[in-house]
C-alpha cells in the first residue's frame, strides 16, 4: 500500500487533515500495517477504514430471502407468427 493510497482512503473516510499528517508520519517512521493504522484511527475517534471485522456481521442479515426468477434466453433464433 502506497502512502498516497493511505492518504486517499483516509480523506474518503472523513479523517481530519492534521490527523492524516500525524498518521502518515507514524507510517513512515514505524512502517505500520493496516491493522496498526486502524488502531491509531480508533484512538483518535475515527472508525476503522483499512480492516474489516467479519465477526461483527450477521451472515443471515445480509441475505435476501426473496429471490427473483431469471428468464433464460434461447440459444437458437425462434420465429413465431
Amino acid at each position: 500500500m502506497n502512502v498516497s493510497d493511505i492518504i486517499f482512503e483516509m480523506e474518503l473516510g472523513g479523517v481530519d487533515a492534521d490527523d492524516i499528517a500525524d498518521i502518515v508520519e507514524l507510517y513512515k517512521s514505524k512502517a505500520l500495517n493496516s491493522e496498526m493504522i486502524d488502531e491509531e484511527l480508533l484512538k483518535r475517534g475515527y472508525p476503522k477504514i483499512f480492516t474489516v471485522d467479519y465477526d461483527s456481521y450477521d451472515e443471515y442479515e445480509t441475505w435476501d430471502d426473496e429471490l427473483s426468477s431469471v428468464e433464460k434466453f434461447r440459444h437458437k433464433h425462434h420465429f413465431e407468427d
